[in-house]
């Protein structure tokens, strides 16, 4: 944030066009008063030369209430001193992770194999994208969130490295792409600063009093920048939410999806993870034939991007996958926008109270010095 030097305004200054008109009726109204009390020179016209013609002790009165006047005219107007604040402004503010950990993700088409990879390219991702608050969703069959949203890269990356794929991370296999995705919306939603925090300027009494509005370049609707980078290898096989209906809730809320399939784009023999933990191929018992694993859905994964106003990329192999990483944190770099706005105190409080004062001062001096007899 940067501080530019002060600047002064008024923000009503139709009520500065009754200074001159106030000063003219002020005026009129002692010399009427004048008038209405003059009196006869008698006696040496020596003396009487010698006595003062205009600025007498009566005048005093009228000028505390000419100063008074214009105080208040001043206050009316709204005097106002403010700063320029310039602030640089990323569109994301807020990220969430939505990684895929269903028991296809020990492939080893990516090296060593999937989920391996992905915690390796992420967490060099994170350290690239800076400035913002990032989160971990992981699902197959449920999801579940590993870490809300925070500012700490570090605990991002160490609950990174603890997830494993199904069943150890999450019990139930599978692929429940939409629901995964609303999980991360609400965790989106409710991770957004509520306006009016301790942030946001406080509305003093005087503003209250005066009606006070901020200018239109100074509203905010608080709603920070946020989006969504999915990770999964397959295409939605459960759960309760559409992934396209999920896309539609996201773009309905100003979340970016950044989608990413993993794996070969080919169908390529599926691996499981056996009770006594070795890794061998999956047996159709149908056909007695090894299984295939279905690659990702990129088709069901550009559409959710496009409605979000994200992007779909294919990471087949270690190399395209951090080709992918790098370009979605780039696409964040390059977006970086600079914004300027002008935070104003209101001055009014400090003319009103020196008009009262110059009133009481004019009353205190008609009932002591000034005072006069009938």
């Amino acid at each position: 944030m940067i501080h530019l030097p002060d600047h002064f305004r008024f923000a009503d200054p139709v009520w500065l066009w009754g200074i001159p008109l106030g000063i003219l009726l002020l005026l009129l109204g002692f010399f009427l008063s004048r008038s209405r009390h003059s009196t006869l020179a008698l006696g040496n016209p020596r003396l009487v030369a010698l006595s003062p013609r205009f600025l007498t002790p009566d005048l005093l009165p009228w000028l505390l209430r000419l100063l008074a006047l214009v105080l208040c005219l001043l206050g009316a107007a709204r005097p106002q001193m403010g700063q320029k604040k310039v602030q640089e402004k990323a569109p994301v503010t807020d990220l969430f992770v939505d990684l895929d950990v269903s028991g296809s993700m020990i492939t080893t088409d990516l090296k060593p194999n999937r989920i391996t990879a992905a915690k390796q390219f992420l967490a060099d991702f994170l350290d690239k994208v800076q400035g913002v608050r990032m989160g971990l969703t992981i699902f197959a069959r449920f999801s579940f969130t590993q870490c809300p949203l925070t500012t700490d890269v570090q605990v991002v990356k160490q609950l990174l490295a603890n997830v494993e794929p199904a069943p150890h991370s999450i019990k139930w296999d599978g692929t429940a792409m939409g629901d995964s995705l609303v999980s991360c919306l609400n965790r989106l939603k409710n991770g957004t600063p509520a306006k009016g925090g301790p942030d946001q300027p406080k509305e003093t009494l005087l503003s209250k009093w005066l009606g006070s509005k901020e200018d239109p370049e100074d509203e905010d609707n608080g709603v920070p920048n946020r989006a969504i980078v999915l990770l999964t290898d397959g295409s939605n096989n459960c759960g309760a939410v559409d992934p396209i209906a999920a896309a539609k809730i996201a773009a309905t809320q100003g979340v970016r999806v950044y989608a990413v399939g993993m794996g070969s784009n080919k169908s390529i023999p599926a691996l499981y993870e056996y009770p006594d933990g070795h890794m061998g191929y999956v047996i159709d018992r149908r056909t007695n034939q090894i299984a295939m694993s279905e690659p990702a859905d990129m088709n069901l994964l550009k559409q959710v991007a496009s409605i979000t106003g994200g992007k779909a990329y294919a990471a087949t192999d270690n190399r395209a996958f951090q080709r992918v990483l790098d370009e979605i944190a780039q696409l964040e770099k390059r977006e970086v926008t600079v914004t300027s706005h002008w935070e104003y105190n209101e001055l009014a409080s400090y003319f009103l109270l020196s008009a009262f004062a110059l009133l009481a001062l004019e009353l205190l001096l008609g009932t002591t010095l000034l005072r006069t007899l009938p």
